[in-house]
């Protein structure tokens, strides 16, 4: 053995100690690449956590907003839960449609109470909506509700009634005893349900009026009708009577030579100037003898 081989004086070590190192070595890249290959699904637990305590802080902002009846700012808070809220994505459209139903915004409520609906867990075919599902329908049919409530204010009764049944049936069976709506779906059931026959009612009214107003207009036509027909034949009525008392006499005396009487008769102002035509001629034959034409029995002026 040679002085290379031999350990540095002090730095002396057993096999045991040397076979104990070499493990805690090769423990120590065991665990660098365990934390390697699990660095991304830490970096995606962060996320997650992180995006769960974001759209819990939000819901808690825009609920306080709401509560405040600050609605416009509480549907701003709720729409960037649709991002944060992974988990449950339906109730970030529903707490905003809601924020926005509140506001007064009926028809913009709707299209985000429709994609809620869209997104919210439903119940097996032939079960009744679950408490989830039967939240948003409850909402969504408020907001209809609203929408024909604006239409009657508007005087579109046809409308409101049609908005009053969408309304109901939005509601299915949750509105029934019994059902996941509880007592406010219930309530708002009745109460579409009477504003639908209001509606209905005002519908009638309106058309009844319309129809009246209609008629009135026929009946004032009818004795213009009258008056224009009797203006126009009582001329002829009175020609027929002069001629022999029928309506046919006019063509009768031009076949008889008499054309003009019946012109005459029409016009008041031809015969005048019928009149005038003859007083002329007789002027103009009384200038013709006096002048020594005709018979010769004309006197000299």
């Amino acid at each position: 053995m040679t002085l290379d081989v031999l350990p540095p004086p002090g730095e002396f070590r057993t096999t045991e100690e040397i076979r104990d190192a070499r493990f805690a070595e090769e423990l120590a890249a065991r665990r660098r690449r365990l934390l390697l290959w699990s660095a991304p699904l830490m970096l995606i637990a962060f996320l997650a956590a992180l995006k769960l305590l974001s759209a819990v802080a939000l819901n808690m902002a825009g609920s306080s907003a709401y509560e405040h009846a600050n609605h416009n700012t509480a549907a701003e808070r709720f729409e960037a839960l649709e991002v944060f809220n992974v988990v449950e994505p339906w109730k970030a459209h529903f707490n905003q449609g809601t924020a926005i139903y509140a506001s007064g915004q009926f028809f913009q409520a709707t299209q985000q109470l429709e994609v809620a609906l869209d997104l919210v867990p439903r119940s097996p075919q032939g079960e009744p909506p679950g408490k989830d599902e039967c939240d948003v329908r409850t909402n969504y049919s408020l907001a209809l509700e609203g929408l024909g409530d604006e239409s009657r204010a508007a005087g579109d009764p046809a409308m409101a009634a049609d908005y009053y049944q969408q309304a109901q049936t939005m509601l299915a069976n949750c509105g029934e005893s019994g059902g996941n709506g509880g007592e406010e779906a219930q309530e708002a059931e009745e109460r579409q349900q009477e504003s639908q026959e209001q509606a209905e009612q005002e519908q009638q009214q309106q058309e009844q009026e319309q129809q009246g107003e209609d008629g009135g207009e026929g009946e004032s036509e009818e004795p213009t009708d009258g008056e224009s027909s009797g203006e126009s034949e009582s001329p002829t009525d009175g020609e027929s009577s002069g001629d022999g008392g029928e309506s046919e006499s006019p063509s009768d005396d031009s076949s008889g030579g008499e054309s003009e009487s019946p012109t005459e008769s029409l016009d008041p102002q031809q015969e005048e100037l019928q009149s005038r035509n003859e007083e002329a001629q007789q002027s103009a034959d009384a200038e013709e003898q006096a002048s020594g034409g005709g018979n010769g029995s004309g006197q000299n002026w």
